[in-house]
């Protein structure tokens, strides 16, 4: 019988070839892709005694047996924005088009009234107390509130609770690995952008929507020099957008603080902006959550 003698390395090759095919199927024990997977939770804070609605979206391979961990984006004002990113995420990945990725949606218990949502993102989602717009008549006249409904500058508590509660909860009830990322509108864009700079390495990747950067004299500027006066280095990819019918403000303030970033070349910065033809305030959010989507969760090549 004729005996073949093959090079060490060829055989360790084809051994390193077997373990690696070996635990990827370990991993991933199901080739059938399942759409339309979406939980949801309630979750009582113990901080702040207030209870939040949990939207979870996942990627159509994902499977309880799996060893598989995916990155994950936490959506904020999910009450409205989660359908949108829930039913976007399903064609990309029909497509292909989209990474692998956990979409937690974190919301207000509002099934008959905008208030609940209304009063809480704006006590949750600014960074500091501003008296001029907690009692602007404009505001309270959207959904005729009471003087005293609104309460600004709890973005340090809920950031908080997002730390210590709901991302415990989402990694020790799912597979989910260390990259996470944090996308939001208006008062969710300005939050964003308050942990960017607030606690940066919590999150890797940041979708800053139509941010609303005026808040309290556009104290977020300032913020973000003495940010840049202390630390030099910010590993984050963030996309930032903004509608052209927001308002010149609008648009000037995101484009500013883009050009902001840019100016004080961080190490480690990724940062691209898009501002979005003929559309609004409330209309850019199907467009941004779509292209936020693609741009922070673009598929890697193989």
């Amino acid at each position: 019988m004729a005996k073949y003698n093959l090079p060490t390395s060829k055989i360790t090759m084809a051994l390193f070839a077997f373990i690696g095919f070996t635990l990827q199927s370990m991993a991933q024990t199901t080739s059938i892709p399942v759409i339309n997977q979406k939980q949801e939770y309630q979750l009582k804070s113990k901080i702040n005694n207030k209870a939040y609605q949990l939207f979870v979206s996942l990627p159509k391979y994902y499977s309880q047996k799996d060893t598989t961990k995916y990155p994950v984006l936490y959506l904020l004002d999910g009450n409205y924005t989660f359908p949108i990113a829930h039913s976007t995420r399903q064609l990309l990945d029909f497509t292909g088009s989209l990474e692998d990725v956990i979409i937690v949606g974190i919301g207000y218990n509002w099934k008959k009234s905008y208030e609940p949502w209304f009063t809480g993102r704006w006590h949750d989602l600014t960074p500091s107390p501003d008296n001029t717009s907690d009692t602007s008549r404009s505001f309270l006249a959207m959904l005729n509130l009471k003087a005293g409904s609104l309460q600004s500058g709890g973005a340090k508590e809920f950031l908080t609770i997002i730390k210590n509660e709901i991302i415990p909860f989402v990694e020790k009830n799912y597979h989910v690995n260390d990259d996470r990322g944090i996308e939001g509108h208006s008062y969710g864009g300005l939050f964003a952008t308050y942990c960017l700079l607030q606690e940066p390495q919590l999150f890797n990747r940041y979708g800053i929507n139509s941010p609303s950067l005026w808040w309290d004299n556009e104290k977020i500027f300032e913020t973000e020099k003495f940010f840049a006066e202390k630390n030099r280095t910010l590993n984050a990819q963030v996309f930032i957008t903004v509608g052209n019918k927001e308002g010149e403000s609008m648009v000037t303030k995101m484009t500013a603080f883009a050009d902001s970033l840019k100016t004080h070349h961080y190490s480690g910065l990724t940062l691209t902006s898009q501002i979005f033809e003929d559309e609004g305030h409330f209309s850019v959010v199907p467009a941004s959550i779509s292209r936020t989507l693609r741009v922070l969760y673009k598929p890697k090549r193989k």
